[in-house]
């Protein structure tokens, strides 16, 4: 699966990190199969050509994917299964979806849903249009265009805008009445934001964070030991980050390295470790 990054118009910079553009084609060779892990990022996904299917907890076996999708932070595991899938993907800033369309995360529930179900008619009528649309960098100038049509009604940048930056770059290494003072709001008033923006807790979204990093360190780090990782993310020792695995995953740390692949755990890479 190929991957490439888009820079975003500046007028998204503070709502969206970046569009990503997937493509795998029919001539890569056989099924594909990949497993995503818990993660704590958002985003918005245009299918416009896949065969991919999908299976959750929540699923009795693989289903259909859904063509527009919303994915919200995943608190378990996704197996995707397929040949081909060629896709937009934007991934928003932390808070950025929630700013840009005004839907509290936790009305997702841990789960995906056709984005055409929740947003409006228009969004359909989008898709139709980047189905027809080409070259590449069209379909990609849709999506833009209509976020950029979301921008002026946004909500405004707030002070738990920037407790939210704070959490992500100390890897969620940061106390919780931290993150309330930078947000200027008691750590109730931040635990009912945080339900609004993420659907969790800020001591849950943390470890998330912490996790997600842990992980995506080991594929773009693999000469480091899981000790080591374990300390730069800040856990206070191996068990707390084997604990967390236990949670999130369902399986130890030494398990992602089981086939030498531990990328084939990662749906989308994050697009800072690349070069």
């Amino acid at each position: 699966m190929n991957v490439a990054f888009h820079k975003v118009h500046p007028a998204l910079s503070q709502f969206v990190e970046v569009i990503m553009c997937v493509n795998r084609g029919v001539d890569d060779a056989g099924e594909f199969l990949q497993t995503s892990l818990p993660n704590h990022e958002c985003f918005l996904s245009f299918e416009y050509e896949t065969d991919f299917m999908v299976r959750t907890v929540k699923t009795n076996g693989f289903v259909e994917a859904h063509t527009t999708t919303i994915i919200p932070p995943q608190l378990d595991k996704t197996e995707l299964k397929g040949k081909t899938m060629k896709a937009i993907m934007v991934k928003f800033r932390h808070g950025g979806f929630f700013r840009l369309f005004k839907i509290p995360m936790p009305l997702f529930k841990n789960d995906c849903y056709n984005a055409r179900d929740v947003l409006n008619k228009d969004f359909g009528d989008l898709f139709e249009q980047i189905l027809n649309a080409e070259p590449l960098a069209e379909k990609i100038n849709l999506v833009e265009l209509f976020l950029l049509a979301r921008v002026a009604n946004a909500t405004p940048v707030q002070p738990i805008d920037y407790a939210f930056e704070k959490l992500l770059c100390s890897n969620g290494n940061i106390p919780i009445h931290d993150i309330a003072s930078i947000a200027c709001m008691s750590i109730r008033q931040l635990q009912r934001r945080f339900l609004d923006h993420f659907g969790m807790s800020p001591k849950h979204y943390s470890k998330l964070v912490r996790f997600t990093t842990a992980y995506r360190m080991r594929t773009s780090l693999p000469q480091l030991t899981w000790s080591e990782i374990s300390m730069r993310c800040g856990y206070y020792d191996q068990m707390h980050l084997i604990r967390d695995f236990r949670t999130f995953a369902a399986f130890n740390p030494g398990e992602l390295d089981m086939n030498g692949n531990s990328s084939s755990m990662l749906l989308f890479p994050d697009h800072s470790l690349q070069g």
